[in-house]
């Protein structure tokens, strides 16, 4: 019973450039009817069937929230929960690296990887177990190291490490000059022909920590509208792999070069896949990597969930009384990226286009680095 919707972006083009967009949503917000007078655990059973992708987060989401909020804490513990976090990040970005990126610039998608990835991380056994922390921590090094093989060969050319090392644009263009990989290609087509299209001032979101999360976006939680059009501190803000990954040398330098642009944002999604990968193969996410998921009790009853997914961050909120669910809030990644005033929006405002056809097809690819989870449509006036 996924809960699925559309957006429709409908841009207003007066043969030249695009003079307005408008955005509009047909994603329900039921999780409150469909969640309310449930018991926790029913909670967690059913919010993962409720979404098509990103279960593992969704579900995380769920228990980390209803355990802030004092529900019994759940059998798997939150180590267990931030792998499938990871795990769920890796196999959501080689997807869209190999299949939705090149679909969205007209080219042939490369599916076998995504298909072994796939396959490679549904034999990972994770959640309630009784295998020892130790050999737990092994299978995921060598996962790692089976995945770091996988995007050597399909997404970077090079080991994730050496890719990561391109401090500069100049090592970016020599990297995608080279053409190795399909990524490399496609990124190569953007800069030439499209490099900032996309182009948006929204700001990027903060890191989430415990105290910024309460003071900015808690209190806006409990407003109708929240989840429809979520703010930080009153404005849009931009989420996901760019909002995270832009201090990184690499994005850094195609952010000053370029802003933040649906180039900039493919390159800080291969920043982060490579940076999940030497997180995995060196075990490094158990210890030194910053937590994916937070759980704050804000009051008796009363809990909230962040969690930092592929798409960027997305939040639970749980109110209890009596054992049963009298509240419950969901706000996805999808409508921070495609708020009415957010970086979609204000991206393709001013798009230079004398081709309905590359209108359309510049407007999906900035659709699609900014990773909407249901259908995206394009309209298009004339002004």
């Amino acid at each position: 019973m996924p809960l699925e919707g559309e957006l429709a972006v409908h841009l207003s083009w007066d043969g030249h450039h695009v003079q307005q967009v408008t955005l509009r949503s047909s994603r329900p917000l039921a999780a409150a009817r469909v969640l309310e007078s449930k018991r926790p655990d029913e909670v967690v059973a059913v919010v993962p069937l409720l979404f098509s992708i990103c279960g593992g987060a969704q579900r995380a989401a769920a228990m980390g929230a209803l355990t802030a909020a004092g529900a019994p804490a759940p059998s798997c513990g939150a180590v267990g929960d931030e792998q499938t976090v990871i795990l769920e990040t890796v196999q959501e970005y080689f997807w869209r690296l190999l299949i939705d990126w090149p679909e969205a610039m007209g080219r042939q998608p490369l599916a076998a990887p995504v298909g072994a990835v796939r396959r490679r991380i549904a034999a990972m056994p994770l959640g309630p177990s009784d295998v020892l922390p130790e050999e737990n921590e092994t299978a995921m090094k060598e996962l790692g190291t089976a995945l770091e093989s996988l995007a050597t060969q399909d997404i970077y050319g090079v080991s994730p490490a050496a890719w990561l090392s391109l401090g500069d644009t100049d090592a970016l263009q020599a990297w995608v000059e080279r053409g190795a990989t399909l990524p490399a290609m496609l990124l190569g087509e953007v800069l030439q022909e499209m490099p900032e299209v996309g182009r948006s001032n929204v700001a990027l979101m903060p890191p989430t920590a415990p105290d910024t999360l309460i003071a900015t976006v808690v209190p806006a939680m409990g407003e109708p509208q929240f989840a429809r059009t979520p703010t930080w501190n009153g404005v849009p803000v931009e989420t996901g792999a760019l909002a995270r990954m832009c201090s990184q040398p690499v994005v850094a330098a195609q952010a000053a070069r370029h802003g933040n642009a649906v180039a900039t944002r493919m390159v800080a999604r291969l920043a982060e896949l490579a940076t999940l990968l030497q997180e995995l193969t060196s075990g490094r996410h158990a210890e030194q990597a910053p937590a994916r998921i937070q759980a704050l009790a804000l009051a008796p009853g009363d809990g909230v969930s962040a969690v930092q997914t592929a798409r960027g961050l997305l939040l639970h909120r749980a109110r209890l009384a009596d054992g049963r669910v009298t509240d419950y809030r969901i706000v996805a990644p999808t409508e921070w990226n495609f708020h009415p005033e957010g970086p979609l929006v204000r991206g393709l405002c001013g798009l230079a286009a004398d081709d309905e056809t590359a209108l359309r097809q510049r407007a999906r690819v900035a659709a699609q680095a900014l990773d909407p989870c249901v259908a995206c449509r394009i309209e298009v006036g004339h002004a």
